[in-house]
């Protein structure tokens, strides 16, 4: 028995080491102290750079920061928590380097799930292989969606605990179904969070059709209710997120829907309570996009990239006089992607070997599983098209539970991305495995040839004038029309060119694909007819799949992905325009980047009005589309704007101080009243700031009949600075009206005269604003959002208790192991220890 135990932990050794070997392989920059430069993850840093620097020096956890957009939340941002489950992540993921640790854990995870499944070991070893390096993994890594990247990485084992309970291990898969669901809620990506639930839905349909059938209902129930219960466990580590985020959603552009009037014909974009549809959709794949599966560079690839060295492209310029050496350069970046969605990364690809075993088992496994599986990939399939078959989207848009917070539906392909490669090992474990006539094995092998084959095929008789290669909203017209100066017959021959290049991209993609279909028939071809053994048979296809996935993934993932320590640090370095507004000494200003508004730079060294965020509060994207796009000047003066960065005639930065800035706070001694949100975002366009504000008539209440009043030494001044908490101290002699130069934020902003509670009023459609009584007083401000501090005591207490839960399931599981091998070692007929035993 210990040889055997020795073995079977040997097998699972080799696969870490391989999966480690593979990672630091594709990965390699890293072995030379390279750090990969990622978009998303730059923005992010930009973003939060506040906040952080605010928890060091202070040990303070910050829950609003001022850095951008004037002010919101951290929760989407930086925002530190009581999880003690994620030291299980970093167990996971053996404090491996970035990306080393994305692909050793999506591998691994994958790995436990074929494991589970109990399909051969090289088998699963080449499943994990083709989850890890799918293209859009690379593609999403680059980008800097670290934590999309390691939701989708947790979805493998999510899978096996839940397969496991519905096989009958309730409560082992019920544990390990706790686990990886808390880890993926804790990584924090919602929306892949989502359509993993998805699945499970169609998991629980397929096993309770099979139970109705089998008549196993009690047992289908059983399971189920474990799953439900568990899963309901896991969600408690994350109470602090999800409260917090449920809360700060309603205000957000996803779920807080302005109250502004939608302009004439854009009523049908509108949702209740979601995304307006245009901006959710805005990345829908295109549906024969999605044969990109087939050939990653069907519609291009990636927006822009390399044409090849001695195309039409390189040629014509060469023709037109363009030098060798500056052709040579020109084709390295070129708009390559011809499809309909606003730009791209890549197309998705999942294998060609891969698919060409996923059809296989189509025709193969007779399981009941398997319809599960293809109704959830087809799922996956018809979100990802969009608003390119909206009938169906549409309405599952304004009909499906929360599904209208989320956007870019291109990414449900993470639904097919886990399941194909799943059934594809199902399929070929089958082959391998099945007693089936060889014979019959044969004809399925040469069905899923003809279908995956013959696909590959007429991608490629469709690279030679079959497709149009471009697109009415084609960026390449505009890239070019500048080059050629607006000559039509030039523009004509470039985009001649153009499209035999990318018809090019495409035959070499397909062919490629067929070569890869071919091999792995001949392998199956080989072992059926007793040419070859299984083990090699296998291992040749495992290293084919390594060889296809890397390959296509060093398209997205590559050595220019890297740079050195001090240019990544470089990119954060203040311009001279920052260095010189930060010798301001005052601790508390705006600073508008009219250059690049959406620049999370500008946050890393200032507050900024402007910023970048997918998740800004409704009210200010208000403003930005009514006030602050056409540079209002009371808007821009009441957000404390003490600084306005421009670009020159010349493209160079330069700055300029606003002397009609409004400062922290004042006082103001008049008001307009507003009947609703168009009134008062329309009486923005001409009040003067610093001595009115505009208040919503569902505020006249609140004042009791105030009619503000200020003398002429009136002040309020900002004494304190903190990320959650404000002091002032303000002197008039009249009861008046302060306006704040801050964020409304009613979820959790309280504000403290003199010690005393007092509310907190909404004016100039989204500033602070209080009644304060005559004389002097000091006023405080605090951000006690309930939703963070009752919820990380949840957190915590939660995350601990499901450590120990662990702890005792690993127990109970190594316990009951041993009574089993016990049993073993006894003779079933006497009852006397057996040989092996002695």
């Amino acid at each position: 028995m210990q040889q055997t135990w020795q073995k079977g932990l040997l097998k699972h050794v080799y696969a870490i080491l391989i999966f480690l070997g593979l990672a630091f392989l594709f990965c390699s920059p890293v072995l030379n102290d390279m750090e990969l430069r990622q978009t998303d993850n730059v923005s992010w840093k930009g973003m939060s750079q506040e906040a952080r620097a605010y928890h060091d020096s202070t040990g303070i956890n910050p829950v609003w920061t001022n850095a951008m957009f004037g002010g919101m939340p951290t929760y989407q941002i930086y925002m530190a928590q009581d999880n003690f489950t994620y030291y299980l992540h970093e167990i996971f993921t053996l404090g491996l380097p970035k990306p080393v640790n994305f692909y050793f854990l999506a591998m691994i995870g994958f790995y436990f799930l074929l494991s589970v499944m109990n399909f051969r070991w090289w088998i699963a070893v080449m499943g994990a292989i083709a989850f890890g390096f799918g293209s859009y993994n690379a593609m999403i890594i680059a980008a800097g969606h670290d934590t999309k990247m390691f939701t989708i990485a947790y979805m493998a084992p999510l899978l096996a605990g839940i397969l496991l309970a519905y096989r009958g291990k309730y409560f082992i898969g019920g544990i390990i179904t706790c686990i990886t669901l808390c880890l993926m809620i804790t990584s924090g990506h919602y929306q892949m969070v989502y359509y993993m639930l998805l699945v499970c839905l169609c998991i629980g349909i397929g096993y309770l059709v099979h139970a109705v059938k089998t008549r196993q209902v009690p047992q289908f129930l059983k399971a189920t209710g474990t799953l439900l219960v568990f899963g309901a466990l896991s969600v408690l580590p994350s109470t602090v997120t999800i409260w917090t985020t449920t809360e700060f959603g309603k205000y957000t552009m996803r779920g807080g829907h302005s109250e502004l009037t939608p302009a004439a014909g854009t009523e049908s974009d509108k949702t209740k309570g979601g995304l307006d549809k245009s901006y959710a959709f805005n990345w829908s794949e295109g549906i024969f996009e999605t044969l990109t599966i087939v050939a990653p560079n069907l519609y291009g690839g990636p927006s822009t990239g390399p044409l090849p060295d001695n195309g039409e492209m390189h040629k014509q310029l060469t023709t037109m006089g363009v030098p060798e050496a500056q052709a040579n350069e020109f084709v390295k970046n070129m708009p390559r992607y011809w499809g309909s969605q606003p730009m791209t990364d890549g197309g998705v690809y999942w294998g060609a070997i891969i698919l060409f075993f996923f059809v296989l088992a189509l025709f193969i496994v007779k399981d009941f599983n398997k319809w599960w599986i293809v109704a959830a990939c087809i799922v996956g399939v018809v979100l990802a098209w969009g608003s390119n078959l909206s009938f169906i989207n549409y309405f599952l848009f304004d009909h499906l539970p929360l599904y209208n917070k989320f956007r870019a539906p291109a990414q449900a392909l993470v639904i097919p991305q886990v399941l194909v490669p799943f059934f594809a090992c199902w399929g070929l474990n089958q082959l391998m495995t099945d007693a089936q006539d060889k014979t019959l094995a044969m004809k399925d092998l040469k069905k899923a040839l003809y279908v995956t084959g013959g696909l590959a095929l007429l991608l490629v008789v469709c690279s030679f004038g079959v497709l149009s290669f471009t697109h009415s909203q084609d960026f390449a017209l505009q890239y070019f029309s500048q080059f050629v100066g607006g000559d039509q017959n030039m523009l004509g021959q470039i985009i001649t060119a153009l499209k035999a290049d990318r018809a090019s991209l495409l035959r070499i993609d397909a062919l490629r694909s067929l070569f890869f279909i071919v091999a792995a028939f001949a392998l199956c071809w080989a072992w059926l007819k007793g040419r070859l053994a299984a083990m090699p048979a296998l291992a040749i296809l495992a290293g084919l799949v390594a060889v296809d996935q890397m390959w296509i993934s060093n398209r997205y993932l590559g050595k220019e992905n890297y740079v050195t320590p001090s240019d990544y640090s470089a990119i954060f370095a203040p311009s001279p325009v920052d260095i010189e507004i930060k010798k301001d000494p005052d601790p508390y200003y705006r600073v508008f980047n009219t250059a690049r508004f959406e620049d999370a730079i500008s946050s890393y060294h200032h507050k900024s009005v402007g910023g970048y965020s997918p998740v800004k509060l409704a009210r200010y994207q208000d403003l930005i589309e009514h006030q602050l796009s056409k540079g209002t000047p009371g808007v821009v003066n009441m957000l404390n704007t003490k600084y306005v960065i421009f670009q020159t005639p010349q493209g160079q930065l330069s700055y300029q101080r606003n002397p009609e800035a409004l400062g922290n706070a004042w006082f103001v001694d008049s008001l307009v009243w507003a009947k609703n949100a168009d009134a008062e975002m329309k009486t923005l366009d001409s009040l003067p700031t610093a001595h009115a504000a505009v208040v919503d008539e569902r505020f006249r209440p609140s004042l009791n009949g105030l009619v503000p009043a200020k003398d002429s030494a009136s002040h309020i001044r900002l004494t304190k600075y903190g990320l959650n908490e404000l002091h002032y101290r303000s002197s008039n002699s009249k009861a008046g009206l302060a306006v704040f130069s801050e964020i409304y934020y009613p979820a959790g902003w309280k504000l403290f005269i003199d010690g005393k509670e007092e509310e907190i009023l909404r004016a100039n459609y989204l500033l602070r604003a209080a009644k304060i009584p005559a004389g002097d007083h000091d006023i405080v401000m605090k951000f006690e959002p309930r939703s963070y501090y009752l919820g990380n005591k949840i957190t915590a207490f939660s995350s601990i208790a499901m450590l120990i839960l662990l702890a005792l399931a690993i127990a109970f599981e190594i316990i009951r192991q041993r009574k089993a091998n016990a049993g073993k070692e006894v003779a079933p007929e006497s009852g006397k220890p057996s040989n092996k035993a002695k």
